[in-house]
């Protein structure tokens, strides 16, 4: 069934059980924002990609307004909810400032994921932030947990972020991440060679020449 929802289209994937801070400064938006926190209401944030809808998006709930500045923009924490298909959009919504549009929500398979797909993913999420030399604070299995939590970590794409979000199944978003990774891993560890071996360039080598007397 299509409902109405307020709307802040974004060139970014939100995810649903994502933390999403967002810095509001136009007056629009900010109209939007104080109503949302005034009346409860969620707001969505359909995916706009070189300006143009992508007919998706996500449902958020605005958890707090964190700043108020002296100009009256915002800095707001918000929580993503569910994702919507986007059945019309439009530029002003009644007599809002800001946007607005018709939208049904996709219906969310029952969690299916197992604690062993779970960890096979975790095992590749690791070897990507060593292979990054950076660090990451990996999750703890529970039911509740999705891949959506730490989606923008795992080396994404923009298209790819589009399709993990369209995805209604947790198994199937765990095994679309799994072959993502196993196919990245890789790529990454061989730019780390070459980048060592540009590195060596102009530097002193110990390297052992062959041996001609065992020829």
């Amino acid at each position: 069934m299509a409902e109405k929802l307020p709307l802040f289209p974004l060139s970014l994937v939100a995810f649903p059980k994502e933390n999403l801070n967002l810095h509001i400064f136009e007056p629009r938006y900010k109209q939007l924002i104080r109503e949302c926190y005034e009346e409860e209401k969620p707001f969505g944030i359909p995916i706009f990609k070189e300006g143009k809808p992508l007919q998706y998006g996500t449902e958020m709930k605005l958890l707090e307004i964190s700043k108020v500045y002296a100009d009256d923009k915002m800095d707001i924490k918000t929580l993503g909810l569910r994702v919507f298909k986007l059945l019309d959009f439009h530029p002003i919504m009644g007599d809002k400032l800001y946007p607005g549009g018709e939208i049904e929500f996709l219906e969310e398979s029952v969690s299916d994921s197992t604690i062993l797909e779970f960890q096979e993913v975790m095992q590749l999420v690791e070897q990507l932030y060593v292979a990054m030399n950076l660090e990451l604070k990996l999750p703890e299995w529970s039911k509740e947990w999705s891949i959506f939590q730490i989606a923008h970590k795992l080396a994404l794409s923009f298209d790819q972020e589009v399709e993990l979000l369209l995805i209604t199944s947790e198994s199937e978003r765990l095994r679309y991440v799994k072959d993502h990774l196993q196919k990245v891993i890789p790529v990454i560890q061989e730019m780390n060679g070459l980048r060592e071996k540009v590195q060596m360039n102009g530097h002193f080598k110990n390297v052992l020449p062959p041996n001609f007397d065992t020829l």
